[in-house]
């Protein structure tokens, strides 16, 4: 009888696990809509928060992946399922993009539900990221550029890149996070899949004695307004001479790209050539 016991109760655990897969199976849910669509067909309030982070560690440990973003918790990779090939991988993100940028919100939505469906019985991660998840990522990207704490930016073919979030462009459709990491660099920002809050705080790799001399013109001369570190002189010809002292490299150079043909870089020599090697790297990312 005891034994009987205890053999019902372990099934009776299972059950509920795999309960607890098949809702997350069907979509994105924070705990509390996970309790409440778990009880819905039960006696009584058998799931709590407690139970179910016991549950979905059980299938974690089973070799289903689990993430946690912004609350929300979904199945990105499963333990069987689809063989599903890098490059397999890489044509549906080409296609889901492609939608993205040339076809109707319907379309969009249409194809962004094949993928998620996909990625639940497939092999390897296919990253559909949601509007909210996406948000979310734009806006810790700026959080953390506010702290001045490293990101980690979670790319959908699983890479990951530890940098330093300098600032967010935008490019037609598209959205670009500009980042240093050893060279300074922009990442279309549909390649992520998601992005992490690192723990390590970062030290301005350009920090010391440097004076930069830029020149303005047009508007953007009469209406410049300098900085704390800056001083201003008034040219003949209408632009001015800006002497910028120990900026932040990265920073500063984001800052000189946002003004355009307005601006000249006049020196140091290095940090012109440096400038010529990002304009270039940018157009390249551009397709330009």
């Amino acid at each position: 009888m005891t034994i009987n016991k205890i053999s019902q109760k372990k099934n009776n655990s299972s059950i509920q696990v795999l309960k607890t897969l098949q809702v997350l199976l069907q979509g994105t849910y924070s705990m509390k809509e996970l309790v409440n669509l778990l009880n819905q067909k039960e006696e009584g309030a058998v799931f709590n928060n407690s139970v179910i982070s016991k549950y979905i560690n059980t299938c974690r440990y089973c070799g289903f992946e689990i993430p946690k973003i912004n609350n929300q918790y979904y199945i990105a990779k499963v333990p069987f399922g689809l063989d599903l090939s890098d490059i397999d991988i890489e044509l549906l993100e080409t296609v889901q993009n492609y939608v993205a940028d040339e076809m109707s919100s319907r379309c969009k939505g249409l194809i962004d539900s094949f993928c998620y469906k996909i990625a639940h019985f497939s092999n390897k991660k296919i990253s559909a990221v949601e509007k909210k998840e996406f948000n979310y990522t734009i806006e810790l990207f700026e959080r953390a550029k506010a702290k001045k704490h490293k990101v980690k930016l979670i790319f959908k073919n699983h890479n990951v890149l530890e940098c330093i979030p300098i600032d967010i462009t935008q490019q037609g459709k598209k959205l670009f996070l500009n980042i240093f990491c050893k060279k300074y660099r922009s990442i279309d920002a549909a390649r992520l899949s998601g992005i992490k809050l690192s723990g390590q705080r970062y030290i301005d790799p350009f920090a010391g004695d440097q004076t930069v001399i830029f020149k303005l013109s047009g508007n953007l001369a009469k209406r410049y307004e300098a900085r704390e570190n800056e001083t201003v002189e008034n040219n003949l010809d209408g632009t001015i001479t800006v002497k910028n002292r120990n900026e932040n490299k990265e920073m500063l150079f984001s800052r000189l790209l946002r003004y355009d043909d307005k601006c000249e870089l006049i020196q140091p020599k290095m940090y012109r050539d440096d400038m010529k090697i990002l304009i270039d790297e940018m157009l390249k990312n551009y397709g330009v």
